[in-house]
């Protein structure tokens, strides 16, 4: 198959992009580019100070977890199970 004037549309084609990259060049000569800023709202700084303060400490009560490692291994660490169930329910509902 023999294809007539394939280069006059290549030559077009090709001209076409180097004038868009041209135009693209030409319109950002001259303009600043400025940094990105981000200003936040009192509520926003101060949940963020709260955040980090909590972030500091501990997630674990080491007091808390020896109390009730001693109390469960001498036996005397008991739950009544109505207890347990009013837990539940709580949290369920």
């Amino acid at each position: 198959m023999y294809i007539n004037n394939v280069n006059p549309a290549a030559s077009y084609y090709s001209s076409t992009s180097n004038a868009s990259s041209r135009y693209a060049a030409a319109s950002t000569v001259g303009t600043v580019q400025r940094k990105d800023e981000l200003t936040l709202s009192s509520q926003a700084q101060s949940f963020q100070d709260i955040l980090q303060k909590l972030r500091k400490e501990n997630e674990v009560r080491q007091t808390k977890v020896d109390e009730f490692t001693q109390k469960i291994a001498s036996g005397n660490y008991k739950v009544s199970s109505s207890d347990i169930a009013l837990s539940l329910l709580a949290s369920r509902f």
